[in-house]
């Protein structure tokens, strides 16, 4: 392993790069004003490894995929608030390291904890075949582009960049954002409390924040989004999709598979349809799902709910709709063979339970004040049980038109 510090002559340097069998065709370094600040930079080349390698304590990482044949390495230290004289001798309380292990190219930083007006930068290009690529910073940010192998980064607080990656992908930040364009494989992405954008993933999903806003365009397989308290916004799922917030509201669009959301306290809204089940929850908020293929349970604890059925050729099953405090309207298309059973439990007007249907006898406990109310009929001849309840609200059938 080779230390590069400020203090040694390039000379010297390349002569212990020689010494220790380091392939590296060419390095230079230089100190230089930007605005403010005093910068070291330290380039170079190397051949083109399998594996990269990085690990710093302090500063960014960027690596890029190209069309060339070597990989080629830009370093900069960055100080703020020095003199040049005072620059120079902090440079040297950084040690940057470039060199070769093995089939790895390997790429170090370490700094002195009280070295806060400071930072480094590593921009790498590389191969784009590049196998493994392993990176951790323990507070700066990452990002990796146009790579075919897989990604494993980590930051202390960071935000990630990713972007037309066909390997798997994982990573995690202790608090930043994470943005993701294209990767076309496996994703597994965690932030401590930062926002997440997705674009498109062509593999399995699983993502997870501990605040912050979900957003994801398309996932072509299952996905799995989790946030400790933000929105969750999804457009399209190819597989199977399981969403979970704290608090925040939940969209979602088409969805090929099943469905399993649930917020503690937000509203849901399932626009998209989909041939799976569906399941909604949340503790308190509104639930709004269209253009249902098979069956769903939605339960709320104070809110309403909306359910729009589809004629589903056979792939009814049993389905529930629930809120503690709320009005419920169902969406009946009018083949749909279906056994109703509706119930509420304080009614406080004679309709408060109303039918487009025909085929729906609807009953109550009594004629005056508040009061049990109930609906039951067999739609076609009766299916699959369809059960709503309310604790004191309005429930009303509508007849889908065509």
């Amino acid at each position: 392993m080779v230390v590069i510090r400020n203090k040694f002559a390039l000379p010297t340097l390349m002569l212990a790069l020689a010494t220790l069998g380091v392939a590296q065709t060419d390095s230079a370094s230089k100190v230089y004003r930007d605005g403010n600040s005093w910068v070291e930079e330290l380039t170079g080349t190397m051949p083109a490894s399998r594996y990269i390698k990085i690990h710093t304590n302090t500063g960014s990482v960027s690596v890029t995929g190209s069309q060339q044949s070597n990989i080629t390495y830009t370093i900069r230290k960055r100080l703020t608030g020095y003199s040049e004289e005072s620059a120079r001798k902090n440079f040297e309380n950084l040690r940057v390291i470039a060199t070769r292990q093995g089939e790895a190219a390997y790429f170090g930083g370490e700094g002195p904890g009280n070295w806060r007006r400071g930072s480094v930068e590593f921009n790498i290009t590389a191969p784009r075949s590049v196998e493994v690529i392993k990176a951790k910073t323990d507070g700066g940010g990452l990002q990796f582009f146009h790579l075919n192998g897989r990604v494993d980064a980590e930051s202390g607080g960071g935000s990630v960049s990713l972007d037309d990656i066909d390997g798997n992908v994982t990573s995690s930040t202790g608090g930043g954002s994470i943005k993701v364009g294209t990767v076309n494989a496996d994703l597994g992405i965690r932030t401590g409390g930062g926002q997440v954008n997705i674009t498109s993933v062509g593999g399995q999903l699983k993502t997870s924040t501990g605040g912050g806003n979900v957003y994801l365009e398309t996932a072509k397989h299952d996905a799995i989004v989790e946030t400790g308290g933000g929105n969750i916004s999804v457009q399209s799922v190819g597989g199977d999709l399981r969403g979970s917030t704290g608090g925040g509201n939940i969209e979602v669009g088409n969805v090929a598979g099943t469905m399993d959301v649930e917020t503690g306290g937000g509203s849901i809204r399932l626009t998209g349809g989909g041939n799976g089940a569906i399941k909604a929850q949340t503790g308190s908020g509104s639930i709004h799902c269209v253009r249902i293929g098979s069956s769903v349970r939605a339960e709320t604890g104070a809110g309403g709910i909306t359910a729009e059925f589809m004629t589903m050729n056979g792939k009814f099953s049993d389905s529930t709709l629930e809120t503690g405090v709320g009005d419920i309207i169902v969406y009946l298309p009018s083949d749909l063979k279906v056994s109703v059973h509706a119930s509420i439990d304080v009614a406080t007007s004679r309709d408060a339970i109303r039918s487009e249907l025909p085929g729906i006898r609807i009953s109550s406990e009594g004629d005056y004040g508040p009061r049990e109310m109930s609906a039951e009929g067999d739609l076609n001849g009766g299916g699959p049980t369809l059960k709503l309840h309310t604790s004191t609200g309005k429930i009303q059938f509508i007849a889908l038109k065509k």
